[in-house]
C-alpha cells in the first residue's frame, strides 16, 4: 500500500504577488499601502467566508512591513491565545477573532485603543462583519472603527488560474483542465487546492506518469475507495 501524504513539500506562498486580487482591490491597495509605510486608516477589519484570502492579506501585510524595517508581527489567534505580550508591535495583525474568549476580547480592545493612540497599526480578520459577531459590544464597536472590507471569493477560472501558476512555483507541470476539475470538483479553498496539488505530484512522480485529468481521477478514486482503516489519522490518502 502506498501513501498520498497530504503535507507541503514547499510553504505556503503568502506575498502579495501570490494573491488573487478579484473584488478585492481596495482592501489589496489600502494594506499594501500600509505596509510600505504610506500612512492612511490603521485600523483594519477583513471579515468574509472561509478561504477566501483574510490569512493571506494579513500574511502579506506583515511580511511586507517587516522587508520595510517594520516592527510587525501576525497573531493568529486560532492557535495562540491572544496575550499582553502582543502589545509594542508597530503593525499587528490579529486572525480568527471569532473564536477569542472573554479574556482575549479584553486584551484585544486595549491593543486597538492602545495601537490608535500611538499612530500604529492594527490589523483585524473574523468570519462576520463587526456588527454580526457574538464578541463583547464595545469590542465589536472598535471592530468596526476604521476600514472594513468584505474579502470576496475570486471566480472559478481565476482559481485554477492562480493554482497552475503556483504549481509551476513548485516545478510542477500540471495541465489546465487538471486546475479547472480540482476546482469545479474537489475544493473551493485555494490552500486545500494546493496541497493536494503537492500530493498529486509526488503520486505521478511514483507512478512514472505525467499528471494529467485520467491520473488525477485514477489517484482521487483509489484514495477515496480505500477503507477507512488504512487511511492514515494524521492527513494522508492510501491509494
Amino acid at each position: 500500500m502506498k501513501q498520498l501524504p497530504l503535507d507541503l513539500q514547499l510553504p505556503e506562498p503568502f506575498g502579495f504577488d501570490d494573491f488573487l486580487i478579484g473584488p478585492n482591490m481596495e482592501a489589496f491597495m489600502a494594506l499594501q499601502n500600509l505596509a510600505d509605510g504610506q500612512g492612511g486608516e490603521g485600523c483594519v477589519y477583513l471579515w468574509g467566508a472561509h478561504g477566501t484570502g483574510k490569512s493571506h492579506l494579513l500574511r502579506a501585510t506583515v511580511q511586507r512591513a517587516m522587508a520595510q524595517g517594520l516592527f510587525a508581527y501576525y497573531w493568529d489567534a486560532a492557535r495562540q491565545p491572544l496575550a499582553e505580550a502582543a502589545h509594542g508591535y508597530e503593525l499587528l495583525a490579529v486572525d480568527h477573532v471569532d473564536g477569542l474568549g472573554e479574556e482575549e476580547q479584553i486584551v484585544l480592545f486595549g491593543l486597538i485603543n492602545a495601537q490608535r493612540e500611538a499612530g500604529r497599526v492594527i490589523l483585524t480578520a473574523g468570519l462576520q462583519p463587526p456588527a454580526r459577531q457574538l464578541l463583547r459590544e464595545d469590542l465589536t464597536t472598535r471592530l468596526g472603527w476604521g476600514l472594513v472590507f468584505e474579502i470576496g471569493e475570486p471566480d472559478d477560472e481565476d482559481k485554477a488560474a492562480l493554482l497552475r501558476h503556483r504549481a509551476r512555483a513548485r516545478g510542477c507541470e500540471v495541465d489546465e483542465a487538471v486546475c479547472r476539475w480540482l476546482v469545479l470538483h474537489r475544493s473551493r479553498d485555494l490552500g486545500e487546492l494546493t496541497r493536494l496539488l503537492d500530493s498529486l505530484d509526488r503520486a505521478a512522480l511514483a507512478r512514472g506518469r505525467p499528471l494529467t485529468l485520467p491520473l488525477v481521477r485514477e489517484v482521487l478514486r483509489d484514495a477515496d475507495e480505500a477503507p477507512q482503516a488504512e487511511r492514515s489519522w494524521n492527513g494522508t490518502l492510501s491509494w
